[in-house]
């Protein structure tokens, strides 16, 4: 293989260019930047040199040896492949204040959403796990990996890696694969892979303290601590071990505490983030409602008057910015020389993920009925008195709903790497496991218990006086808690591969070839308790939730290297996989890699993808839960207006109950991926690239939005005997084809001069189009630069650039992120929510003797999220999915090294 600028060989002397990727990352294509096989202890190269070397713009550059770079099976002398890989070292990410798995990838500008423990507001419970979506195409096409190999999906989502297992304090570095389809990895990643690297043979200490907090009041701080340490050298000693300890702490913020952002009931902006069941209660029958304090313009605590002679209840004022999270994490991992060229390790993670979930207190889902001639019938001449009312009542006097969960992540890896007879080998068995705990911990309520209560004058439901002793019990009667539901998911696999070199074919460098296989069984199983489950009515659980399901995966897999002429490589892989319960399929890819002068590099890629639905998917049992605010019913308030018997409060711009769950006929997603690439290096000094590149995906697997239900399928909604909507069904299903494509940009800049070293890194995302069906036949939607119902947003530019200065033993930064605007999720209201730019600084200081102190402050202008009308994530006024309400951040690290 030809050496060049962009291809530092053996014997090179090379100074690297800075990070490809904005956060200060490195491509694959910047040799000197590329780090440590996943699965080997070979490096590429020297780690960045400490401040006081790089101020003099003298970096160190060492043999290479051979190692694999994250996306091809091959091991090869130089780090440029014919993919896109990013390749983010931890020590850029730790100065930047990144505390978490979740905040490095949500920085990614080839990642479209966040998914954390601020987003969840009522039942949606997320448990506070995080997922990657590269491309925005789903969580469930981001394949996750930890040292190149697949960990369990979250239990409780079932289709992803829950970010929050990856051991932070324990990571080397991280490559980003932004080609997706991987035939070496599995075909399920469409979006692409992101493989998380450990420290291995490691020698010495490390401890490191952090402290952040809002400069606004009302909480939101947190803190970590971690501690890594490793002792033997592989080579020298035969043996290395290691242990990795990390804990971070994050405490809640109430949405209360941010008015700035803060929104309740605006139509005029299209704000509905209010409910129909209210303290004191509403009432119904037939067409006739009312509410004790309706006269007076709902003149009570957390009461909004919104017509139609009910009033609504402001649920949005029990939900929080951010939740109260501990995040503990254990990784070691033992390695011993077998002989000359062989070793084997055992590696263990452990980790717990607690968080606390606040939401608004119980809502009597079922709409219980209070008898005539019982004591707390509503008196109004208008109703029917030989008939019953329904109640829409909010359980106050219980307090909020809070639920405690429990994430548990498990993994034992044994693998065994060498070299014989010019073949490099790589096997491993492994075992991985996740758990989560779903525990009601209070304000769950039966609406059977409370019925009861209000027909027999225990607890009245148009009241807001305090409770007699005798409603005191009779709540207490009514409460349902405890642990409710266990979800597990256990892989067990083995996987193997072969590679070696195969000679010159074509006078133009060694053509290599890897063969490889692996098998996984998989299981989830769910348990329920069925009186809790049956009890806690606004939980949205079924008592019957319970699934116990498995399948075995088996892979068989090649790939092919040879360059053709000087400059010019081709590789192929073909990938088979036969599934126990979906069946079987064969995908291929080809890539190529050409060089014609010193200063360029030309990539690109075709793959096809192959995703079977996950066990979640299939069987996640039927469960209710509300739907996002604002909807109307189309047969009671067609348009928004009451008709038919319609009541305004009950039937318009309101919340439903929706059923969500898996389905057992659901079909494997397939797709198609293409990228083509530039990289420029006309100096040392300087680098730029363009990387093109093109999704298509059939059968994709989702859930329909209750809106798109409504508005297409109105039919199969289900009722009340009153005609009203009991729920929406919203279980999955094949929607149809998602098309999209763009560019990742990406500029890097570094100048020695005698006041330190100063380096500029860009990157950004460009999407020129994303288009998707909501079902078989139905017409494109766009999706980028528009919010689109159940969906959020594709955002047409993302980028992010960072500015550095070091010399000696000091260093400072500047960041700067961005996002452009869109379209809102009701245009007719708000046309356009905002653009978002955030500026991060920080400055470091290392001391002679090894501790090194870093201050910085994350969104210094102290910005607020642009208005958003979005009714489906979080809290109203703004979308906490791409958007931050903490406001400014102040943070302090210390490290010290031994």
């Amino acid at each position: 293989m030809a050496c060049s600028p962009l291809s530092l060989a053996e014997g090179d002397d090379y100074v690297a260019p800075p990070a490809e990727e904005s956060d200060n990352g490195r491509d694959a294509v910047a040799p000197a930047a590329a780090a440590p096989s996943g699965d080997t202890n070979e490096e590429i190269a020297a780690p960045a040199a400490p401040a006081a070397v790089a101020a003099d713009g003298d970096t160190p550059t060492r043999d290479l040896g051979r190692v694999e770079v994250t996306g091809s099976a091959i091991a090869r002398t130089d780090a440029e492949t014919a993919v896109p890989v990013t390749i983010i070292q931890a020590d850029e990410i730790k100065q930047q204040g990144i505390t978490s798995t979740e905040e490095l990838v949500s920085q990614l500008s080839s990642n479209d959403t966040s998914f954390g423990p601020g987003l969840s507001t009522g039942t949606a419970i997320t448990a506070g796990a995080s997922f990657a979506n590269l491309r925005g195409i789903g969580t469930d096409k981001t394949l996750v990996l930890l040292n190149g190999r697949r960990l369990a999906n979250n239990s409780l989502d079932g289709g992803a890696v829950d970010l929050n297992t990856i051991p932070f304090g324990a990571i080397e570095r991280v490559e980003v694969l932004r080609d997706g389809a991987s035939a070496i990895y599995g075909t399920d990643a469409i979006g692409g892979v992101i493989n998380f690297i450990t420290k291995k043979n490691l020698s010495g200490g490390d401890i490191e303290f952090g402290y952040e907090t809002p400069t606004q009041g009302g909480g939101g701080d947190s803190n970590d601590i971690s501690a890594t340490w490793g002792n033997g050298d592989l080579e020298e000693d035969g043996f290395n071990i290691m242990g990795s300890l990390s804990y971070r702490k994050q405490n809640h913020l109430d949405y209360t505490d941010r008015d700035s952002i803060r929104e309740i009931y605006d139509p005029a902006s299209g704000i509905y983030s209010v409910s129909s069941y209210a303290y004191p209660a509403n009432y119904y029958q037939g067409d006739i409602s009312g509410n004790p304090l309706a006269a007076s313009g709902c003149n009570g605590t957390g009461l909004v008057d919104t017509g139609g002679g009910t009033c609504s209840y402001d649920y949005g004022r029990y939900g929080q910015v951010q939740q109260d999270s501990e995040k503990t994490s254990l990784y070691t991992r033992a390695s011993a020389r077998l002989a000359e060229n062989h070793s084997a390790s055992l590696s263990y993670l452990w980790s717990r993920s607690k968080n606390t979930s606040l939401s608004a207190p119980s809502p009597t889902s079922s709409a219980p009925e209070i008898q005539p001639g019982t004591p707390f019938y509503p008196d109004d001449p208008a109703l029917d008195p030989t008939q019953p009312v329904s109640v829409r009542w909010r359980g106050i006097p219980a307090g909020a709903r809070e639920t405690y969960n429990t994430i548990d992540a498990k993994r034992l890896v044994l693998d065994f790497t060498g070299d014989f007879s010019g073949f490099n080998y790589d096997s491993a068995v492994s075992w991985n496991r996740s758990t989560t705990d779903l525990d009601y911990r209070g304000g769950y309520l039966s609406d059977d218990d409370l019925e009861n209560a209000f027909n027999d004058g225990l607890i009245d439901p148009f009241s807001t006086d305090p409770l007699t002793e005798a409603g005191q019990q009779a709540l207490a009667d009514a409460e349902a808690s405890g642990l409710v539901w266990t979800a597990q998911t256990d892989v067990y696999a083995w996987d193997g591969k072969l590679s070696r070199e195969i000679g010159d074919w074509f006078g133009a460098g060694s053509s290599a070839i890897a063969v490889g296989g692996d098998y996984r069984h998989e299981r989830l199983k769910l348990d329920t308790d069925a009186d809790v489950a049956s009890r806690a009515t606004s939980g949205g659980l079924s008592p019957d939730a319970s699934v116990n399901e498995d399948r075995d995966v088996k892979g068989v897999y090649s790939e092919l290297n040879v360059p053709l002429i000087d400059g010019l490589e081709i590789t192929a892989a073909v990938r088979y996989d036969d599934y126990s319960d979906v069946g079987d399929t064969t995908n291929p890819k080809i890539s190529f890699r050409y060089q014609p002068v010193r200063q360029l590099l030309i990539r690109g890629a075709y793959s096809e993808g192959f995703r079977a639905p996950t066990l979640y998917e299939l069987y996640d049992p039927q469960a209710l839960t509300f739907s996002p605010s604002g909807l109307s019913d189309p047969q009671l308030c067609p348009g928004g207006t009451p008709a038919n018997g319609g009541v305004a409060t009950r039937d318009c711009n309101t919340q439903f109950q929706e059923q969500q769950g898996g389905n057992e006929d659901l079909e494997p997603e397939e797709a198609r991926n293409w990228t083509l690439g530039f990289v420029f290096q006309p100096f040392d000094s300087f680098s730029a690239g363009l990387d093109f590149w093109w999704v298509e995906i059939e059968n994709e697997v989702s859930a329909p939005t209750s809106a798109y239900v409504i508005a297409n399928d109105p039919g199969s909604i289900a009722r009340n005997d009153d005609g009203s909507i009991d729920y929406i069904p919203v279980q999955n299903q094949n929607l149809g084809k998602t098309k999209t494509n763009g560019v990742d940009i990406s500029a890097n800049y570094r100048k020695p001069t005698t006041y330190g070293l100063f380096t500029i890194g860009y990157s950004g995302t460009y999407v020129d189009r994303y288009d998707f069906q909501e079902s078989p036949d139905s017409s494109y939607v766009s999706n980028v630069g528009h919010y689109r119902s159940g969906y959020g947003t594709i955002f047409r530019w993302k980028h992010k650039v960072t500015f550095n200065w070091a010399r000696g033993q000091w260093a400072a930064g500047l960041i700067n992120h961005y996002q452009s605007g869109y379209d809102d999720y009701d245009t007719e209201t708000h046309d356009e929510v905002g653009s978002y730019t955030t500026w991060d600084a920080l400055a470091s200081y290392m001391f002679m003797a090894g501790p090194r102190i870093t201050l910085g402050v994350k969104n210094m202008f102290d910005r607020d999220p642009p208005f958003s009308n979005q009714p489906e994530v979080g809290q109203s006024g703004y979308d906490a999915r791409y958007a931050d309400a903490l406001g400014r951040t102040v943070y302090a690290r210390l490290n010290y090294t031994f």
